[in-house]
């Protein structure tokens, strides 16, 4: 992961670069910005520039020397991660140092990976939904990592990932190492919710804010890096809201949102027909998929709902529909009105919420398309 590697955030790149290139690099940098925005890429791509000793003057790394090989393998020893794990239990909590090697892997395959799809590394899909945080026995750690020695370059540096994952005594922790910062150490926090961060933290550290990606970015993107369609590319950018994380998911997504798409408009027609023994059937069908694609559909449907009901201020800038969704909801959106789009999200959101503690899931959906049916009469 290099510099030129970094999808958009050209403003953020040059600042950084700049900074190093110039001796200002804060001993603390927050890198915040909303999830595919890029934040983890661009720390270890500023990592890597620190520590290669053989920058050229285009501004990059050489990528040849043995700073630049090891950084490469996220396994350079001046270059230390911490990031959310799941407790292994045993007596104590666990650290990074507990899957570096799943680190290792996942971020060399994915840079820009989200905390979910790191979960499923740790755990697995059948564990995707555990809670994964950063313990006060980790911070401990970075208090010890800190306080040695570079063993190979003249810099230190420590790149904690989500650190509004830190509960309030690793904070606090953690708050000595940035107030009394050693030489040539730099701690970089990449956050995709800042405003979780403890304030005695956030006061005492340098912002580099990353904004959304730029539709014509995204798409510019895809059509470099998987040959997608200038149509199909535009479609997905507008759709993604400025996440790259969001837009491949989308790109890999097609089937299922088709799917979600199929059984959502059932469950908005059955209900309003009122057809009680086919919304039986339906909710059986939803009753079958994992509980991880249950809660992605009502995900989906909350989506749809609030985009059906935007369509009732005709201002079609606002609204993020592909071609099929937006087909359906002009026929459906009168449906959606201020009179119930809050009790049916309500209603989404209940329903989500329930699956997500292993209530019954054929009750959950026949009980939703039953308080639906009340509802799109409204």
């Amino acid at each position: 992961m290099t510099f030129d590697d970094i999808i958009g955030q050209q403003e953020a790149v040059q600042s950084l670069r700049s900074a190093i290139d110039n001796n200002r690099l804060p001993h603390a940098l927050l890198i915040a910005g909303p999830e595919g925005t890029g934040g983890l890429p661009l720390a270890w791509a500023a990592a890597r520039y620190i520590l290669c000793p053989h920058r050229n003057d285009k501004g990059e790394i050489c990528g040849e020397c043995p700073d630049c090989i090891q950084s490469a393998k996220a396994a350079h020893p001046d270059l230390h991660w911490v990031y959310p794990v799941i407790n292994k239990g045993g007596g104590t909590s666990s650290t990074s140092a507990d899957y570096a090697r799943e680190w290792r892997q996942a971020l060399i395959a994915d840079p820009w990976m989200s905390l979910s799809q790191w979960v499923r590394n740790m755990s697995g899909d059948e564990n995707a939904n555990k809670q994964a945080k950063i313990f006060v026995t980790e911070a401990a750690e970075i208090v010890k990592t800190l306080s040695t020695k570079p063993l190979q370059n003249d810099w230190r540096i420590l790149i904690l990932w989500m650190p509004e994952l830190l509960n309030e005594d690793a904070s606090n922790k953690l708050l000595k190492i940035i107030e009394e910062p050693y030489d040539k150490t730099c701690l970089m926090l990449v956050s995709a919710n800042p405003d979780r961060i403890i304030g005695t933290i956030r006061s005492r550290v340098q912002r580099l804010n990353l904004p959304p990606l730029p539709e014509a970015t995204v798409a510019g993107a895809l059509q470099q890096r998987f040959g997608t369609a200038p149509e199909k590319a535009a479609e997905i950018a507008r759709l993604c809201h400025g996440s790259w994380i969001a837009a491949r998911e989308l790109l890999a997504d097609d089937e299922t949102r088709a799917f979600f798409l199929e059984k959502f408009t059932s469950m908005m027609r059955l209900s309003y027909a009122r057809r009680l023994f086919d919304m039986k059937t339906w909710s059986e069908e939803m009753a079958s998929l994992t509980r991880e694609r249950q809660c992605a559909f009502l995900q989906f449907a909350q989506n749809q709902i609030r985009e059906n009901f935007i369509l009732n201020f005709q201002e079609p800038q606002i609204n993020y529909q592909s071609s099929e969704e937006a087909k359906f909801s002009s026929r459906f959106h009168p449906f959606v009105n201020y009179k119930n789009v809050v009790g049916i999200m309500n209603e989404l959101g209940l329903a989500e919420r329930d699956i997500n503690q292993n209530v019954n899931s054929k009750m959950v959906f026949f009980d939703l398309s039953l308080r639906l049916i009340m509802l799109l009469k409204a």
